[in-house]
């Protein structure tokens, strides 16, 4: 546990608020010797995790610093939170990609502020973007909110012309079409999207923004809202 207690005394040097520090350090403090976040978190964890763990802890004690007077705290001490905490915490070790670090950032943070999502609910979403590829995670931030998507990836509005098949291989170039369609059938059947994978190929009058209309639907922009910051 030596690497807990290296964060914990960590978060002694933040100038966050002292009561969102404690609630996180009492958090930390439960996790079993044995769990699966106490072996993740060995005398053996590369150095690279380590200092994400760091960086992570110290913006979630931000975070919650900031918006103090909003959160509800007496769920942050609850079981439920700690549960949550606790996969995330994991997640936050376990994935590089700053896109799902950021979604379990994301997750601590409105599961305290969301009061409209209930556990069950928010435990879905958690075990989600645990399983959902970054890309299924990228085809549904783009469709929920595509200006945005395109300016925080530094790319230009003009690229948004022509058919589905024409701009998505612009907006998430690392994946080639057919691999899109796959991702995008597969955000269909968990019923994200109001469109299926079908629509790459369909012929129709309207093309560009005409679009990006209404392709997500309520549980989709939920999910997508839940595992997003407010920044």
């Amino acid at each position: 546990m030596r690497k807990i207690e290296k964060i914990e005394n960590h978060l002694k040097e933040s100038n966050n608020s002292q009561h969102i520090i404690n609630g996180i350090k009492a958090i930390l403090a439960n996790f079993p010797v044995g769990s699966g976040i106490a072996s993740l978190m060995s005398d053996y964890i590369p150095s690279q995790r380590e200092l994400r763990l760091m960086e992570f802890t110290e913006n979630i004690a931000r975070d919650l610093s900031e918006l103090e007077n909003e959160i509800n705290k007496n769920y942050l001490k609850s079981d439920e939170y700690a549960f949550i905490f606790e996969k995330c915490f994991k997640g936050a070790v376990e994935n590089y990609q700053k896109e799902k670090i950021i979604a379990f950032r994301a997750i601590l943070i409105n599961s305290l502020i969301e009061f409209k999502i209930t556990q069950t609910e928010k435990e879905y979403y958690l075990n989600l973007v645990d399983n959902l590829s970054l890309l299924h995670i990228k085809i549904l931030s783009f469709l929920a909110f595509p200006k945005k998507y395109l300016e925080i990836n530094g790319l230009d509005e003009s690229i948004i012309s022509g058919s589905f098949s024409s701009f998505f291989p612009k907006v998430i170039p690392e994946a080639n079409i057919e691999i899109i369609k796959l991702a995008f059938k597969d955000l269909h059947n968990y019923g994200f999207t109001n469109t299926d994978s079908g629509i790459f190929s369909t012929l129709t009058s309207s093309s560009g923004w005409n679009l990006l209309g209404d392709n997500v639907s309520k549980n989709g922009r939920n999910f997508i809202e839940f595992i997003s910051l407010n920044e």
